[in-house]
C-alpha cells in the first residue's frame, strides 16, 4: 500500500496490512494539506506523534454512521462576530512566545521617519494577535474564523471567513491584550514602520478599546512609534454625529503616542472620506477647536481618488491618500494622483499593498506573486509621495496583511523593509548579505475545492490588468551573481541571478517548492516552502504563501 491516508488532527485510522511480509512495513507522518488553523511544532512536548497499535482484524459488528452535514449559512454577515471573553484565567504558557521583530535583513536599515517621508500601516482592530487568549489549536481563530463550520456555518459556502491568521502564541497571564499590542508595535517598528493609522469602526465596544490599547502599547514601546485615528465612514463610527466623533477624537489627542505635527496639530484620518462633504469635515474640525481646544491636521483616504475629489478635499487637508489598486498591471497604468495633489499644495499618501483575496466577497485581485508590492512601491517612489500607507497591517478577511502570519511568516515585512529604506533615504540600499524569498499559491487558480461552492472571481479586468496566473517566484537579494536552483514539484529550474535585487518566475506544479543558491560551488542560501501545492484543496485559497531565508 503506497497511497497516503488522510487523518484528522487527533484522529485514528485503521489499515489492512494484507500479505505484507515481516520487515517490509514502514510508516511516515507528513503534513500534506496547508491549513492556517493548524500549527505544527516539530520538536518538544507539542510535536506530532505517530502511535501504532496492531491487532488481528475482525469484521465490524455495526455499520458506521454518516457524518452530519454542516448547516449552510442563512445570511451574509457584514462584520465578523465579536468573540466572547474567556471566563477562566489562562495558565502560564509552557513555551515562551516568539520574540517580535523581523530578524536581520541583508541591507541597510531604514532611517527614522520624518513628516515628509512617513510610513504608516493601516491597523484593523477586529483581528489582533489573539481574540480569546486560548491555545492556538482551539482558539477563536481556529474554531470559528478558519473553519468552514465556524460562526455557526454562516461562511460554509466560501470555506470559512479567513485563510490566514496572526502568528499564534500560547496563552498569557495578566493583561494579555496589551502584551499582544506591544508585540505588534515592536514588529512594526523593527520593520521600519513609523506608525499605525487605526481604523475606527465604532466609538465604543471592543474595537474602540483596542484603538485605545494600541495607543498605550505604542507609548510603552518608547521608540517614537505614533498612532492616529482613521474614522471609518463606512462603519458605525461614520454614522455618529459630529459632536460624538469630536468628543472621542479629543479623548485621544492627549495620548503620548497620538501622531501630532511639529506645530501641535493632531493628525486625524478618515477611510472613504468622500462619504461626507468637505463642508461636513470643516464643521467637525470647528467643533474640535472650539469645544475641545484641538487643532486638526487632516489626512483623508479616498476610495475614489478622482481629480474632482482631490481638488474638493485639498482645502481641508494636509495630505490626501488613496486606498489604491491591488493588481500590478493596473497599479502601473494608473494616473499619478501625487502630481495632482502637489499642484494643489497638499501632500500625497501612496497606498502600498501586497495582495487582496476576499473569500467572503467571492473576489480576488491577481497580485502576481510580489509584483503588486514592487509596483506600489515603484509608484510611491517615482511619483514623489510624501507619505505611504501599507494597506493593511492585519486585515485577514481581505488577505492584505503585512503582519507576521502563519501563511507568510515575516517574509512580506522583510521585503517591504528594503523599499521603506529606499523611500526614506532616496536611494536603493546596498545589499550586504544574501537572501531568497519564495512565493506561490497552494493550489491552481482554477482548482475546485472540497468545501465551498461560492468561488472567488477576479476583481480587476481591462487591458492593463495582470491576468490570473499560476507561478512560483524567487525574489533574490545577492551581493554577487549567483546560481539558483528552484524545484517545483518534479521540475527543476536553474538560472544565474544577478547581484542586487531580482525576481524570476516559474510554472506552478504539484508538490513541494524549494530553492538553493550556490556561489563558487558553495551553498549560500536554501529555503523550502512549508506549503505544498495540491490538486484538490480543502477550501479555495488564492492568497500567496511566502518563505524566505531572511534572518537565517
Amino acid at each position: 500500500m503506497n497511497e497516503p491516508v488522510l487523518v484528522e488532527a487527533g484522529g485514528e485510522v485503521t489499515l489492512g496490512l494484507g500479505d505484507i511480509a515481516p520487515g517490509e512495513l514502514s510508516l511516515a507522518l507528513s503534513y500534506e494539506q496547508s491549513d492556517p488553523g493548524v500549527v505544527l511544532t516539530k520538536s518538544g512536548t507539542g510535536s506530532p506523534e505517530l502511535i501504532v497499535h496492531y491487532a488481528q482484524e475482525t469484521e465490524p459488528t455495526t455499520e458506521p454512521t454518516e457524518p452530519t452535514e454542516p448547516t449552510a449559512p442563512t445570511a451574509e454577515p457584514t462584520e465578523p462576530t465579536e468573540p466572547t471573553e474567556p471566563t477562566t484565567e489562562p495558565t502560564e504558557p509552557t513555551t515562551e512566545p516568539a520574540e517580535p521583530g523581523t530578524g536581520s535583513v541583508p541591507f541597510a536599515p531604514a532611517p527614522s521617519g520624518s513628516e515628509d517621508k512617513m510610513v504608516v500601516a493601516h491597523y484593523f482592530p477586529p483581528y489582533p494577535v489573539s481574540l480569546d487568549n486560548q491555545a492556538p489549536g482551539n482558539d477563536y481563530y481556529a474554531r470559528n474564523y478558519l473553519s468552514p463550520d465556524g460562526e455557526n456555518g454562516k461562511f460554509y459556502d466560501v470555506g470559512g471567513l479567513l485563510r490566514d491568521r496572526p502568528l499564534p502564541r500560547e496563552p498569557l497571564s495578566g493583561d494579555w491584550q496589551l502584551e499582544d499590542m506591544k508585540t505588534e508595535v515592536a514588529q512594526a517598528v523593527d520593520a521600519g514602520i513609523d506608525g499605525f493609522s487605526v481604523d475606527v469602526l465604532s466609538l465604543s465596544g471592543a474595537n474602540w478599546e483596542r484603538t485605545e490599547r494600541i495607543m498605550d502599547a505604542a507609548a510603552a514601546d518608547g521608540r517614537g512609534f505614533v498612532v492616529f485615528p482613521q474614522i471609518d465612514m463606512t462603519a458605525s463610527a461614520g454614522s455618529a454625529s459630529q459632536s460624538q466623533i469630536a468628543a472621542k477624537i479629543a479623548g485621544l489627542a492627549d495620548e503620548p503616542a497620538q501622531y501630532t505635527r511639529a506645530d501641535g496639530r493632531v493628525v486625524v484620518g478618515a477611510f472613504k472620506a468622500e462619504e461626507k462633504s468637505p463642508e461636513w469635515w470643516r464643521g467637525l474640525f470647528a467643533i474640535l477647536r472650539s469645544q475641545h481646544g484641538v487643532d486638526v491636521s487632516f489626512v483623508p483616504t479616498l476610495l475614489n481618488s478622482s481629480e474632482q475629489n482631490i481638488r474638493a478635499f485639498a482645502p481641508v487637508s494636509d495630505t490626501i491618500g488613496d486606498w489604491g489598486e491591488r493588481n500590478p498591471g493596473t497599479v502601473l497604468a494608473d494616473k499619478s494622483d501625487a502630481a495632482v495633489a502637489h499642484d494643489l499644495g497638499v501632500g500625497w499618501m501612496e497606498p502600498i499593498a501586497v495582495q487582496d483575496v476576499r473569500p467572503n466577497q467571492a473576489k480576488y485581485n491577481e497580485a502576481a506573486n510580489l509584483e503588486t508590492l514592487r509596483a506600489t512601491w515603484q509608484s510611491a517612489i517615482d511619483d514623489g509621495a510624501d507619505m505611504v500607507q501599507m494597506t493593511t497591517w492585519n486585515d485577514y478577511s481581505e488577505s492584505t496583511s503585512f503582519a507576521p502570519s502563519v501563511a507568510h511568516g515575516e517574509a512580506f515585512l522583510d521585503v517591504n523593509s528594503y523599499y521603506i529604506s529606499q523611500f526614506k533615504s532616496g536611494s536603493a540600499p546596498t545589499i550586504t548579505g544574501d537572501a531568497v524569498v519564495l512565493t506561490h499559491r497552494s493550489q491552481f487558480v482554477d482548482a475546485v475545492p472540497q468545501v465551498g461552492d461560492r468561488l472567488m472571481q477576479p476583481a480587476t479586468s481591462g487591458s492593463s490588468s495582470t491576468k490570473p496566473r499560476d507561478t512560483v517566484e524567487a525574489m533574490t537579494f545577492f551581493t554577487a551573481p549567483t546560481s539558483v536552483t528552484v524545484r517545483v514539484g518534479s521540475e527543476t529550474h536553474t538560472y544565474q541571478a544577478p547581484a542586487g535585487v531580482h525576481a524570476q518566475t516559474f510554472p506552478l506544479r504539484l508538490g513541494e517548492v524549494s530553492a538553493v543558491a550556490r556561489r563558487d560551488g558553495a551553498q549560500i542560501a536554501a529555503v523550502t516552502s512549508d506549503t505544498p501545492v495540491v490538486a484538490k484543496p480543502y477550501v479555495q485559497d488564492l492568497q500567496y504563501f511566502a518563505s524566505s531565508t531572511f534572518g537565517s
